[in-house]
């Protein structure tokens, strides 16, 4: 039998403020050049020496905290995913929900190719997922899921940076509208 050691809550706590530190820090200024291990720690009003406990460097912070969003992303997918009765429009807007409730960060997560080339990837395998719950023949499915994929992707940073005056139900209903 194998036990999980415990994390130390004050771990867990410099490494949540040291992530939303640097969230705040990407949302006021988004060029990620322009980061620094002393800024990301005076934010934090931690020191720097915490900072390397818990993190290589300024990019292994950055790619802890996409995989903690694309983890609570499939997190709150995956229950809806789950239920048979739910259509694909409350789906839809439960997915769309989470990237409007943290529209700032990944406003600028969206600027770098390897969080786009991540995210399409989970809305493909999400797409996938959803037909297979349909028992759609997949061999029928006139668009791949590569362009499903990336027309949602688009839409998504569209609506991030263009449109967040729309509610996540009229993008929905925008997105089913061109799946017809």
């Amino acid at each position: 039998m194998t036990t999980q050691k415990k994390q130390d809550p004050r771990a867990v706590r410099s490494k949540r403020m040291f992530k939303e530190a640097v969230v705040d820090i990407l949302i006021e200024n988004p060029d990620i050049s322009k980061l620094t291990v002393q800024k990301i720690a005076k934010h934090a009003e931690l020191n720097r020496a915490t900072f390397y406990l818990h993190f290589l460097d300024i990019n292994d912070l950055l790619k802890q905290l996409v995989y903690d969003i694309f983890d609570d992303l499939l997190l709150k997918m995956s229950p809806t995913l789950q239920i048979d009765n739910l259509n694909n429009q409350e789906q839809l807007i439960t997915f769309l929900d989470y990237f409007y409730k943290h529209r700032k960060i990944l406003a600028v997560l969206f600027e770098h190719p390897g969080f786009n080339k991540k995210m399409h990837m989970t809305l493909k395998d999400l797409i996938v997922i959803q037909r297979e719950n349909e028992c759609t023949d997949t061999k029928e499915i006139t668009l791949s899921m590569d362009i499903i994929a990336s027309s949602i992707l688009g839409i998504i940073m569209w609506w991030l940076r263009n449109g967040v005056d729309f509610s996540s139900e009229y993008i929905a209903k925008q997105i089913n509208e061109l799946y017809r």
